[in-house]
């Protein structure tokens, strides 16, 4: 339906009984109408143009959702997992001990090991001696090089380990409490640090780590940028579409059910450092010694102060006498 302002612009459009003659698609106004007239006519026609415009964006919009509608299907990270990657490419590669933590130089040394172990080449050969199962062996050399194909993608390995499981929970003060704070935090904050955009993710550290290394880690956490890709919040698959106005529509309610996800992330995130900070036994003892630093300050202030009247009293006492005595000695004389 139009807006109140579009109704507005076609209502004003239509109290103007001028004469129009066609010319190509649009309507023109002609004869008899004041110059004045012809600039506001003119936007108002050609609002009433974009509007329609709108109006049809709508309508296909609406066209999009309703055949959009039956296709609604929620896919579980097993199931995008599946469509990255058949097989466990961490696995494949024998780094499932280190998963994310894999770097590109272990991929890279780990794939060209076992490729060398299962080129069809090298099985051809000792095929030849009769060893069975030829298919199977190209078969795993395709997937070892798959495997590598997505881990050296950063952007398919970065949406592989969006999809990997992950605990999401943030400890509380009970668990601090049972299992000491360091030992409880910090490897939620280690296993959350893959997450980070930036480079040199700090982590916890210990008791003895230094007041500007603490300060350091709140201050990158509490900013923290997160990478983290929510494809398992997809409702649609833009595959399924059947034609390109549909696809859109599917692809921008992807899109704003992922950013409510991110928002919650972030939501997460920061509840974590907040629950962190606030029973960190290094947080404590700073803001006790920055508590007495500055009790120690005003109370240097306060002597200061106090030195400073009681000289101003001497002065004051010793100027009292000295004027006294000189009165004397003028009254003697």
């Amino acid at each position: 339906l139009p807006t109140r302002r579009r109704y507005r612009r076609r209502r004003y459009l239509s109290m103007l009984s001028l004469p129009t003659t066609s010319c190509g698609d649009a309507a023109v106004v002609c004869g008899g109408l004041s110059p004045l007239l012809e600039p506001t006519l003119v936007l108002l026609l050609t609002a009433t143009q974009q509007d329609e415009a709108e109006d049809d964006e709508d309508a296909a919009d609406a066209g999009a959702a309703s055949a959009a509608a039956s296709k609604r299907r929620a896919r579980g990270k097993a199931d995008l997992r599946m469509e990255l990657g058949k097989n466990d490419p961490y696995a494949l590669l024998e780094l499932d001990h280190l998963r994310w933590r894999a770097t590109a130089d272990d991929v890279r040394k780990s794939y060209r090991r076992l490729v060398l172990l299962h080129h069809p080449d090298k099985k051809a050969a000792t095929a030849e001696e009769g060893a069975p199962d030829a298919e199977e062996d190209d078969e795993m050399f395709k997937a070892i090089s798959d495997a590598f194909e997505l881990l050296s993608t950063p952007k398919k390995r970065r949406e592989f380990d969006s999809l990997d499981e992950f605990d999401d929970t943030v400890p509380t003060a009970d668990d601090a409490a049972a299992g000491g704070f360091f030992g409880t935090f910090g490897p939620v904050f280690e296993r959350n640090s893959r997450w980070s955009e930036r480079g040199g993710c700090p982590l916890l550290g210990g008791e003895d780590a230094p007041d500007e290394t603490v300060a350091a880690f709140y201050n990158f956490w509490f900013d923290f940028q997160s990478w983290r890709d929510f494809a398992d919040a997809d409702e649609f698959d833009p595959n399924d579409a059947g034609f390109r106005e549909e696809k859109r529509w599917m692809e921008r309610q992807n899109e704003k059910l992922r950013l409510k996800r991110r928002r919650e992330e972030k939501a997460r995130v920061l509840n974590l450092v907040e629950v962190s900070y606030s029973l960190d036994p290094r947080v404590h003892a700073m803001q006790l010694r920055e508590k007495e630093a500055r009790a120690n300050a005003k109370a240097e202030r306060n002597r200061q102060k106090a030195a400073a009247r009681n000289a101003e009293a001497e002065a004051k006492q010793a100027a009292a006498e000295r004027a006294e005595a000189e009165a004397e000695a003028e009254a003697e004389a």
